[in-house]
C-alpha cells in the first residue's frame, strides 16, 4: 500500500520531551496503509540530520533537516524543557515559514512554549499542561490560553494538554484526514478511548471507575448502543436509579463533560461512519443516530466539522482503501 498521505514533519531537538515524540510517532510514523489503504509520510526531523538526545536519555537518529520540516503538511513539535529560554531561531523561523505556507503545526504539551516563541499563538487559543498554563499566558499574553482543555484547533494551530492529550489530538488529525471510522479502528488498535473531544477537561476526579458497581459506564454502553431513543436527564437518571443532579455531577467526573455534549458527539461520530461505510440516505442516517431529521444533521456537521454530511461523504468514500 502507498504511503501517500500527508507528510508529517516529527521534530526532534535537543531536550525535547521523549514520551511526547515516542506516542505521536505511534501513530503518524508507523505504517498502517496495509488498514486503510494510505497512511502518513512521516520523517523525524533534527536541526541537522543525524543522532538527537531527547529528555530522560532517550536518542533518536533524525535523518532529515529543517529543509525537509518546512515542507511538511504537518510539523509535530513536542514538549520544550527549557520554557522560559528562547528555542534555536532555525527552528523557530521554520515553522514560521511552514505556517505561511498553510502547513499545520501541532505541539504536545510544553511544545506549546515553542510556538509562541514563534509568534503562532498570538489571538489564537491554545492549551498546555494545566501546571504550566500561568506561565505560558505570562509569556505570551496576546494568547488566548485554555488551561483546561485537552486539546485545541484553531486555524491550523494545534495544541495538546499533556503526553495522553497528545494521542488524542493525533486522533482528532486522523479523524479528519481519514475519517472517524480510520480513527475508531485505529484507537482500538493501540488500546486508546476512541474519542475524547477538545474541550473535555484535562484532567476528572474519576477518570476510570474502579468500582464494578458503578452503572455510569453500563449507562455509556447503553446509550451509544440506543442513540435513536429521545432522552432527558431525568430519564437517564431513573435508569440508574440517582437523582438529575447526581447524575450530571457523576457523569461530568467519570467523563469530563455533560451528559449532553457527550450524547452530541457520539451522534455525530455515529453519523460519521455511516455516511463512510454505508448506503444509507440522510434522512436515513439522522433517524438512525437520534439527530433526528436531514436538516438537523447538516446542521450539526456544518458546526462540528465545516462541512455538509454529503461533502463528508464523499471525501471519506474517495480516501478509503481496503475493507478493514
Amino acid at each position: 500500500m502507498p504511503l501517500d498521505g500527508p507528510g508529517v514533519a516529527m521534530l526532534a531537538y535537543p531536550g525535547a520531551g521523549s514520551f511526547d515524540y515516542v506516542t505521536v510517532n505511534e501513530i503518524f510514523g508507523v505504517d498502517y496503509s496495509d488498514r486503510f489503504g494510505s497512511w502518513y509520510r512521516a520523517r523525524t526531523c533534527g536541526l541537522v540530520p543525524g543522532p538527537v538526545d531527547l529528555d530522560g536519555g532517550v536518542t533518536v537518529q533524525a535523518a532529515y533537516g529543517l529543509d525537509d520540516a518546512e515542507r511538511a503538511d504537518l510539523l509535530v513539535v513536542p514538549g520544550w524543557t527549557r520554557e522560559r529560554e528562547v528555542p534555536p531561531q532555525a527552528l523557530l523561523a521554520t515553522l514560521r515559514r511552514a505556517h505561511r505556507r498553510g502547513a499545520r503545526i501541532m505541539s504536545i504539551c510544553t511544545g506549546a512554549f515553542v510556538l509562541g516563541h514563534a509568534g503562532l499563538l498570538d489571538h489564537r487559543r491554545v492549551t498546555t499542561h494545566w501546571a504550566m498554563a500561568p506561565l505560558l499566558a505570562e509569556l505570551f499574553p496576546a494568547a488566548m490560553v485554555d488551561p483546561r482543555a485537552l486539546f485545541v484547533d484553531d486555524r491550523r494551530v494545534l495544541s495538546a494538554a499533556g503526553m495522553s492529550a497528545g494521542m488524542d489530538l493525533a486522533l482528532h488529525v486522523v479523524r479528519g484526514d481519514f475519517g472517524a471510522d480510520a480513527a475508531a479502528a485505529l484507537a482500538r488498535r493501540l488500546v486508546l478511548a476512541g474519542y475524547r473531544s477538545g474541550g473535555q477537561a484535562q484532567f476528572v476526579d474519576s477518570p476510570l471507575s474502579p468500582d464494578p458497581d458503578d452503572p455510569l459506564p453500563d449507562l455509556l454502553d447503553w446509550m451509544r448502543q440506543h442513540l435513536a431513543q429521545r432522552w432527558s436527564l431525568d430519564s437517564l437518571a431513573a435508569r440508574v436509579h440517582m437523582s438529575p443532579r447526581t447524575l450530571a455531577r457523576r457523569f461530568q467526573r467519570l467523563t469530563g463533560t455533560s451528559p449532553h455534549r457527550w450524547l452530541v458527539r457520539e451522534r455525530i461520530l455515529a453519523a460519521q461512519r455511516l455516511l463512510e461505510t454505508g448506503e444509507e440516505s440522510v434522512d436515513q442516517i439522522a433517524a438512525r443516530t437520534g439527530i433526528g431529521s436531514a436538516s438537523n444533521l447538516r446542521h450539526s456537521f456544518r458546526r462540528e466539522l465545516g462541512v455538509s454530511p454529503q461533502t463528508y461523504r464523499t471525501t471519506f468514500r474517495s480516501r478509503r482503501g481496503e475493507p478493514r
